[in-house]
C-alpha cells in the first residue's frame, strides 16, 4: 500500500503539477495557437465536419499539412479539441466559445488579448515595481488611462468595444434574468459602453428608463446601437465623466457593470460616496462584476483579469472580494447590502440607501 501511495505521489500527482506548470510556462504559446486557430476558422471547420482528418482539414483551410499538425497538437494537448483515431472534433467549450455562430463566442476578446492586452502585460514587472500602468506606453497619447487613450486609436477602440460587447452578451443575460428592477424607474448604466447591457435590461423591464453614461467617443457607438435596436424611447445616451460630471438626474438606481475593477480602492470609495449623495432614500447602487473569493485564493478569472488593470488599464484596479465591496458600501452610508451569486464567477452587490 505504501509503495502504491508513493507511486501515486511521484508519478500521477507530480505529473499533474508539471502539466499545470507547462500551461503557465507556455501560456503565450498556447494562447497564440488558440488565436491562430480562431483566425483561420479551424473551429468552424471542425464544427461543420466532425471527425475530419488532419489531411482534410489542411485542404479545407488551404494550408500545408505540417503547420496544421502543429496547431492540432497544441489544441488537443490543451484540451480544446478531441482526437479519436484520425478524426478531430470540437469540445463543448470550443463549440460554445470559439465558433463564429455561437451567441457566447469570445472571438473578439481573443483578438483584444492579442492586439492590446498582451502588449500591456509585457510590462507587468515594471508595473509591479512602480505601482503604475507602465504598459500604457504601448499606445500614443498623454492621458493616464487606457480608456482615454483609445480615443486616439479608433481601430483598437473598435476591437475593444467588440470585446466588451461579447463580455456583456455573456453576462447581461444573467443580469437581466436575476436582477429585480420592478421597483426601479430610472436606472443609469455608468460606463455602459455600447448600451448592450442597457438594451437587455430595457427588454426585460419595459417600464424602465435607462440612461447610458459614458465618454463622448463611446457614446457615439452606443447611440448607433440603440437606434439599430429600436430602443430610442427607453434608452437615452448621456456623455460624461462619472468622476467629474453629475449623474443624469432623477435616477433611483446606479449600475456599474465591470467598472469598479478598473480603479483603486480610494477612487471606488469616492465613487460610492458620490452615488450615495446622488440617490434618493431607498435608491440603490448596483455593482456587477467577476468577483474574487473572500479567502483571496481565486478563482482563476480574478487572477487572469487583475494584471491587466495594473499593467495597462489604469495602474490601480483589480478584481476585489465580495466583502470589500460590502464594507465600502456600508462606510459610504448605505443602510444595507444584498448579494446575488451568478454563474461564471460573476456576482451582484447592491447597496440600498
Amino acid at each position: 500500500m505504501k509503495r502504491l501511495w508513493n507511486y501515486f505521489l511521484e508519478r500521477i500527482w507530480a505529473r499533474r503539477q508539471i502539466e499545470r506548470f507547462y500551461l503557465v510556462f507556455g501560456g503565450h504559446i498556447f494562447f497564440e495557437t488558440l488565436r491562430t486557430a480562431v483566425r483561420l476558422g479551424l473551429f468552424d471547420c471542425l464544427e461543420s465536419e466532425p471527425k475530419i482528418t488532419r489531411q482534410q482539414l489542411a485542404q479545407r483551410l488551404g494550408l500545408a499539412e505540417q503547420p496544421v499538425r502543429i496547431l492540432l497538437l497544441g489544441l488537443t494537448a490543451s484540451g480544446l479539441i478531441r482526437k479519436r483515431g484520425t478524426g478531430y472534433r470540437n469540445t463543448r467549450v470550443a463549440r460554445m466559445l470559439l465558433t463564429a455562430q455561437s451567441p457566447l463566442s469570445v472571438r473578439s476578446y481573443i483578438e483584444l488579448q492579442h492586439r492590446l492586452i498582451y502588449r500591456g502585460v509585457y510590462w507587468l514587472l515594471d508595473s509591479v515595481r512602480n505601482s503604475s500602468n507602465c504598459g500604457l506606453k504601448e499606445l500614443s497619447g498623454n492621458e493616464p488611462t487606457l480608456y482615454q487613450r483609445l480615443a486616439h486609436h479608433p481601430d483598437l477602440e473598435g476591437v475593444f468595444q467588440q470585446a466588451m460587447q461579447e463580455l456583456s452578451n455573456h453576462a447581461n443575460r444573467e443580469l437581466a434574468e436575476h436582477l429585480d428592477l420592478k421597483s426601479v424607474h430610472h436606472l443609469v448604466d455608468v460606463g455602459g459602453g455600447d448600451a448592450t447591457n442597457a438594451i437587455a435590461l430595457a427588454k426585460r423591464w419595459p417600464h424602465l428608463q435607462v440612461s447610458v453614461f459614458d465618454s463622448p467617443s463611446v457614446s457615439l457607438i452606443a447611440e448607433q446601437n440603440v437606434r439599430q435596436q429600436g430602443f430610442e424611447a427607453q434608452v437615452k445616451i448621456t456623455p460624461g465623466d462619472c468622476f467629474g460630471d453629475p449623474f443624469p438626474s432623477s435616477a433611483d438606481a446606479l449600475l456599474f457593470c465591470h467598472f469598479f475593477t478598473i480603479w483603486g480602492e480610494q477612487r471606488d470609495r469616492q465613487l460610492l460616496a458620490k452615488c450615495y449623495a446622488s440617490l434618493p432614500k431607498g435608491g440603490r447602487v448596483i455593482i456587477f462584476n467577476m468577483m474574487q473569493r473572500n479567502d483571496e485564493r481565486g478563482p482563476l478569472s480574478a487572477a487572469i483579469g487583475s494584471p491587466y488593470f495594473l499593467s495597462i488599464a489604469t495602474g490601480a484596479g483589480m478584481l476585489y472580494t465580495w466583502k470589500e465591496y460590502q464594507q465600502w458600501m456600508r462606510e459610504a452610508g448605505f443602510a444595507r447590502t444584498e448579494t446575488l451569486r451568478l454563474p461564471r464567477d460573476h456576482g451582484v452587490i447592491i447597496g440600498i440607501k
